[in-house]
């Protein structure tokens, strides 16, 4: 290309940046507002939390029976409930649902940093009742969008990010969604070529990463050492204490902190549940066959416990701390329902301190002390709190007698208790930890 058409395709390129920051600002502008479009409090919303279980019980069945035609239920109160799950994990989002039998609705407001502009951006959308996936009206601030052309964006957008098209598999395998008063059914496709073509897709980590290798380390480690071979359930300090000694003698100050992250990824795949290892790459030590010990390990002699901080440690790793107490919390709701276990602090307790593990394990201010109080010590008592007192069991009513709802004063007042126990830990005392 000559000097002078260089010069003129650069102007030209200029330009066509110029507009396209120009447009996405003032989309931007557009859509910025002073007040919120959706006020719901997550305590109220989650107060229903135990509906979530019929869901997750049909959508397990829908899997089983992934070669038929599936009918999908979804009621108002279940896609609240998760709705403010998700306000739970973020608290600046606000959701609302609402499902009529001539369309439904599905509205946010995600409140932003001070600025000049506005506190909020607000999004809604409609969707109708009808053959397939069909969207009506999207609202996004002041800026009216219409439904169809922005459903098929969206999907693009989706196939775009994961160079697959399985954001148009999805909205293909939609058939029809009958709408009445508060709840709706989904009449699905069969669901197999899609599932097949989910497992496919796989993130963008690359099988040798460096946590993908790390994590195979240690995974190997694991599934070397004696305790896992006993008959009996072994406590999980008898785990951490050896791992994180071989994690102190492969890390520096410096990358002590990317060690302990795979040595949890390690540990989840091993003694939590080896589908964890999907999020990581392929790190088992004998292809086609899981690493596992004999009998899951125990936290104050019970296996529960060990489960809710090794996934919550694991969670913490991949994702943001709201999110993973969000997730805890909202299980322990859905537990309040008839068939479930019931709501326990000591669950959560054990939710919070696997949070609270992973943070001083990742901090790099911290992580390297950790590794060397870790390596000490067989002692539950290092990383885990006391427990004594704490209310367990407790079905929706009594849950309700006690607390009310969540964010009560007496709930908060508890939830406090439990993080000033773990605060008092030995790893919570780490200079830097918090």
């Amino acid at each position: 290309m000559q000097g002078p058409n260089l010069l003129r395709f650069f102007k030209f390129l200029l330009i066509v940046v110029v507009l396209l920051v120009g447009f996405i600002a003032a989309l931007f502008i557009a859509s910025v507002e002073e007040q919120p479009l959706v006020v719901a409090t997550s305590a109220t919303q989650v107060n229903d939390a135990e509906s979530v279980q019929e869901l997750i019980a049909q959508i397990k069945q829908s899997v089983q029976d992934r070669t038929l035609d599936q009918q999908i239920p979804l009621t108002e109160n279940q896609l609240n409930s998760l709705v403010g799950f998700l306000q739970r994990a973020k608290a600046q989002f606000h959701g609302q649902v609402n499902i009529t039998p001539v369309a439904s609705s599905i509205s946010a407001s995600y409140q932003l940093p001070p600025n000049p502009l506005g506190r909020y951006v607000n999004f809604s959308a409609l969707v109708l009742p009808g053959e397939g996936l069909q969207l009506d009206e999207v609202r996004l601030g002041s800026i009216v969008l219409p439904g169809k052309k922005t459903l098929a964006t969206l999907v693009w957008l989706a196939d775009w990010w994961t160079d697959s098209d399985i954001a148009s598999q999805f909205v293909q395998q939609i058939d029809s969604i009958r709408m009445f008063q508060g709840s709706m059914i989904i009449a699905m496709r069969p669901l197999d070529a899609f599932l097949r073509n989910l497992k496919e897709l796989k993130r963008d980590i690359g099988e040798e990463s460096a946590l993908s290798i790390a994590t195979a380390h240690y995974l190997r480690f694991l599934a070397n050492l004696e305790v896992g071979r006993r008959p009996t359930a072994q406590s999980l300090g008898r785990y951490i204490q050896p791992l994180f000694a071989e994690a102190l003698s492969r890390s520096s100050e410096d990358s002590a902190d990317e060690e302990n992250e795979a040595a949890i990824m390690a540990l989840a795949t091993y003694a939590g549940h080896h589908r964890f290892a999907n999020f990581v790459g392929d790190v088992q030590p004998v292809p086609k066959r899981i690493a596992a010990p004999l009998k899951l390990p125990t936290l104050m002699n019970r296996g529960d416990l060990s489960q809710h901080f090794i996934f919550s440690a694991a969670i913490k790793v991949l994702s943001e701390q709201g999110l993973t107490a969000a997730i805890g919390e909202f299980k322990e709701l859905m537990d309040r329902g008839a068939g479930g276990s019931g709501y326990s602090f000591v669950d959560l307790a054990a939710d919070h301190a696997g949070v609270k593990f992973a943070l001083v394990a990742t901090d790099d201010k911290t992580a390297f002390l950790l590794q060397k109080l870790l390596a000490k010590s067989v002692s539950e008592r290092t990383f885990f709190p006391e427990t004594q007192g704490l209310p367990e069991n407790l079905n929706k009513a009594s849950f309700t007698q006690q607390f009310k709802q969540v964010d009560s004063p007496q709930y908060k007042e508890l939830l406090n208790q439990i993080d000033q126990r773990i605060a008092s830990l030995p790893m919570s005392q780490l200079k830097g930890s918090e």
